[in-house]
C-alpha cells in the first residue's frame, strides 16, 4: 500500500499527450494505464453494487407501501450536502488508527454515500409514478402483493431505476479519482501526479481518461435503458 501511495507516474515532460495515451509502454506493466484503469472500475463497480443492493429494496418497498416520503426530501438534501472529498479525508485519520490504510474504505464510503440518494429517489418516484388504475388493475385480478410489487410497478419502473443508477454511476466514476489526493491509486493518479510534477501533458491526459470512463458508463448504462422492451422504456 505505501508503494503505491508513494508510487509517482513516470512520464517524461517531454511526452505528448497523444503519444502517452496511445502508446503501448505507457498501457501496460505493473504502474500502466491499464492497471490504474483496473483499479478504477473495480472500486466503483464495488460501490455501485452496494448502493444497488442497498438503495432500490429500501425504496421499493417504502414507495409500494406509500410511505417514506419525508425520505425522498432527506435524500435530496443528503445529495446536495454530502461534499465526498471532505468526508473520505475525515474517514482517513480513523481508517489508519484502525489499521486499515489509506483505502479503499474512506473513498469507498464517501462514494457510497455519493450515490445512494439518486438510486434511491428514481426507485421511488419510478415505483410511486405507476400508473394506480394498472396497480389496482392488477390486484383485482387476483394477484398477490408480492406480485404486483414486481411483475407491476418494478417492471414498469425498470427503465426510471435505471436512470437513477446512470447517474449514480457516472457521478461515482467522475468523482473517484480524488482518491489519488487520499494516498490512493486509479486514474486518478495522473492528475495527481501531473500537479505534483508541474506536468500539463500529463494532468491532461489523466483528465481525458476520467472522462473517457464516464462517458463510456453512461453510454453503457443507455444502452441498457435501450434494450428495455419499448413499452417499459417510454415509461419515464
Amino acid at each position: 500500500m505505501i508503494g503505491g501511495v508513494l508510487a509517482q507516474a513516470a512520464v517524461p515532460r517531454d511526452v505528448g499527450v497523444f503519444e502517452f495515451l496511445f502508446g503501448a509502454e505507457y498501457w501496460t506493466g505493473a504502474g500502466g494505464i491499464l492497471t490504474s484503469l483496473w483499479d478504477t472500475v473495480v472500486l466503483c463497480g464495488a460501490v455501485m453494487i452496494v448502493a444497488t443492493l442497498v438503495a432500490v429494496p429500501l425504496a421499493t418497498v417504502l414507495a409500494h407501501h406509500g410511505r417514506g416520503e419525508l425520505s425522498v426530501t432527506w435524500m435530496v438534501t443528503l445529495s446536495r450536502a454530502v461534499p465526498t472529498f471532505a468526508i473520505a479525508g475525515l474517514l482517513v485519520p480513523l481508517s489508519l488508527r484502525r489499521g486499515w490504510g489509506f483505502e479503499p474504505w474512506p473513498i469507498f464510503i464517501a462514494l457510497l454515500l455519493l450515490a445512494i440518494p439518486p438510486i434511491y429517489l428514481n426507485t421511488y418516484t419510478g415505483v410511486r409514478g405507476v400508473d394506480r388504475g394498472v396497480v389496482d388493475a392488477a390486484r383485482a385480478m387476483g394477484l398477490e402483493e408480492r406480485n404486483v410489487l414486481f411483475q407491476i410497478e418494478v417492471a414498469l419502473a425498470t427503465s426510471v431505476m435505471l436512470v437513477g443508477i446512470r447517474v449514480a454511476a457516472v457521478q461515482v466514476v467522475a468523482t473517484e479519482p480524488i482518491r489519488a489526493f487520499l494516498g490512493g491509486d486509479g486514474l486518478g493518479r495522473y492528475v495527481r501526479d501531473g500537479l505534483g510534477q508541474n506536468n500539463d501533458n500529463l494532468l491532461l491526459a489523466g483528465a481525458i481518461l476520467v472522462a473517457g470512463l464516464a462517458a463510456l458508463t453512461g453510454a453503457v448504462f443507455g444502452l441498457l435503458r435501450r434494450a428495455l422492451p419499448p413499452g417499459v422504456r417510454r415509461i419515464r
